[in-house]
């Protein structure tokens, strides 16, 4: 059962009044009533050329998620501080993977299960996305005012022009999903509309997902397979189409056409997984640092342009590029890793688990682990990482430094930490999907439709694994519908972590209740913490939906403590499944009430 349907007995479908142009939701904004570029041009003087078609659609690109906080590329000209979250690398917050500093955006409200219709981050991403809704609307309703002269030689076939309009549809539609995503039944819009209109209702779940899955193949017809230069890997196409329709669907469960999108990606025959040719063995961490940008990689499928500006300060520790860490890794991530041999921890004998929970030893385990993760003491990038010295600017509980002795190493990259500036900080994409995405969603949908005898399920997570270093999977072991679904969601967590697609993974797979309910641990290493923060020597173990736990009873009198419980999370399955439709909206359209607010604020 996918979470909306989880919760449509408490959903009212009364109509909600949207007014795109009103309230809150245009604050700021209104110049954009009447033209694309404020301040600038009236709207009879725009929609002439192409130069004018290409500036109104880069705009459109700009809400675009990406990774850091402190990317701030949108036009609500909303400060890093008031809680504008499109950065999905730091919204791990929000799961088992990551612990987030509260510097820039606090989580803290949706932590401790206490998310109400004010919270700031909602009501900008609420605002936001249908912002640029609108704007997609008036660049579809005005490009063909412009005199443009047809292309001599146009890139794939398509006209210039066409190619825009169609980037203009996929955005729009993908701009609908993430409000989707996040609020769950939304109205479905395909014009400007005007303060004037109050038609605009929520439309019931399988409406929404069939618009915006016919959004998008119709915007396909009319874009390139290839961008028309690898400068332009975040410009939408064919294959950008496809793979987000497939994780729309894998997201509601339809595994049919999950599986049958992921497929039409595959099929296009263009992408592949990155390797290294510099180090074959590194190819996994070096899909996410300039060599596999500047070597023109084929897993991206769809990145946003400079979406992971100043990662080295959010991410790195204090004392190497100035680091403010933003996100620190969790220990129950350091567990779901598996061993070199291909064994969980949770299929060892008791002594040898305790010691790897005591030292992970990411040299023993699964290479993507130390691909991912800074541990304590490593050198990385020229700089040592000291959380557990007291004195040194790394350490635990210092303004900056990590919450739990982790630091994220997917992303960081010398070229970012040697020509970072406060006003610059790094010319790296974030990968908004990648090959390894629709592979993984092929596999899924393959074994949730129970057909095992489908040798790709196999050959895909073994290119996967045999990427990152790690041996084919057990076929004996990895036989059954249960087992398989176990093994792609460890697959799932360990390959994307740090990309943002944890979120939406527990939400669909109804685990959060589970995953964020309860104590977040981080890694002990009492000599030089409080001891009485800590828990003896617990070992963990996983349920049957491969969600990390820890039997506090079972303990090892005597020893050092190696967890100590950083935080307590808080999810109420009755609500937390989506987010509250902001009280702005509620107040300003009272068409909606507080009677059609989603269930539980």
């Amino acid at each position: 059962m996918n979470y909306i349907d989880h919760i449509k007995g408490y959903l009212s479908r009364a109509a909600l009044l949207l007014l795109m142009a009103g309230g809150a939701l245009m604050a700021g904004c209104e110049d954009f009533l009447v033209r694309d570029v404020p301040n600038q041009t009236t709207d009879e003087e725009w929609w002439q050329n192409k130069g004018q078609l290409n500036t109104a659609l880069n705009n459109l690109y700009k809400p675009m998620p990406s990774g850091s906080i402190t990317y701030v590329n949108h036009d609500v000209k909303q400060a890093q501080n008031t809680g504008y979250s499109n950065a999905r690398v730091e919204m791990e917050a929000l799961t088992d993977n990551g612990i987030g500093s509260a510097n820039y955006v606090s989580y803290n409200a949706f932590t401790a299960g206490i998310t109400s219709a004010s919270e700031t981050v909602c009501t900008n991403i609420w605002n936001m996305k249908w912002t640029v809704i609108r704007r997609c609307c008036r660049f579809m309703e005005h490009y063909q005012q412009a005199t443009v002269a047809p292309d001599a030689a146009p890139h794939e076939g398509i006209q210039t022009v066409d190619r825009f309009a169609a980037e203009a549809r996929a955005l729009r539609a993908f701009y609908h999903l993430e409000l989707f995503l996040f609020f769950g039944d939304i109205p479905l819009v395909d014009h400007s509309t005007l303060p004037t209109e109050q038609f605009l209702v929520r439309r019931p779940q399988q409406e929404v997902v069939d618009w915006i899955a016919g959004e998008l193949e119709g915007a396909s017809h009319n874009l390139p397979v290839v961008p028309q230069t690898k400068s332009e890997r975040w410009r939408w196409t064919k294959g950008a189409c496809y793979a987000w329709m497939s994780y729309l669907y894998l997201y509601v469960g339809d595994w049919a056409n999950a599986k049958k999108w992921a497929e039409e990606v595959i099929k296009l025959g263009i992408y592949d997984l990155y390797r290294s040719t510099a180090d074959p063995a590194d190819s996994f961490r070096r899909q996410f640092i300039h060599e596999a940008y500047n070597n023109d990689t084929k897993e991206s499928i769809l990145t946003t342009e400079l979406g992971m500006r100043q990662v080295q300060r959010r991410l790195a520790p204090p004392d190497g590029g100035n680091g403010q860490t933003g996100l620190s890794p969790t220990a129950s991530l350091v567990d779901e890793f598996e061993l070199l041999d291909g064994r969980t921890l949770d299929e060892l004998p008791a002594d040898e688990k305790r010691a790897y929970q005591l030292d992970p030893q990411p040299e023993k385990r699964d290479p993507r682990l130390g691909m991912s993760i800074i541990f304590p003491t490593e050198t990385f990038l020229g700089y040592t990482a000291h959380p557990w010295e007291p004195s040194h600017k790394d350490a635990i509980g210092k303004e900056g430094s990590t919450k739990t002795g982790y630091w994220i190493k997917k992303w960081a990259n010398e070229t970012d930490r040697t020509n970072y500036s406060s006003t610059d900080g790094g010319k790296l994409d974030f990968q908004n999907m990648r090959y390894a995405v629709v592979l993984l969603n092929y596999v899924e949908a393959a074994i949730e439709l129970n057909q095992l005898s489908d040798p790709n399920i196999y050959d895909y997570l073994d290119d996967i694994r045999d990427r990152a270093g790690m041996p084919p999977v057990d076929r004996t072991k990895y036989a059954t519908q249960t087992k398989l679904r176990e093994l792609v969601r460890r697959e799932r967590r360990v390959e994307l972590a740090f990309e943002g697609h944890r979120f939406w993974d527990i939400r669909r797979w109804k685990i959060a209740s589970k995953a964020v309910n309860g104590p977040m641990y981080a890694p002990g290493y009492s000599t030089v913490q409080n001891p009485g923060n800590y828990i003896s020597n617990v070992r963990p173990s996983f349920d049957d939906d491969w969600v990390v736990t820890y039997d506090l009873s079972d303990t090892w009198d005597g020893k050092t403590g190696n967890l100590r419980v950083f935080q307590t999370m808080v999810f109420n399955p009755e609500k937390d499944y989506l987010w509250p439709i902001p009280y702005t909206e509620l107040v300003t359209n009272p068409a909606i009430g507080v009677e059609n607010q989603n269930p539980g604020y």
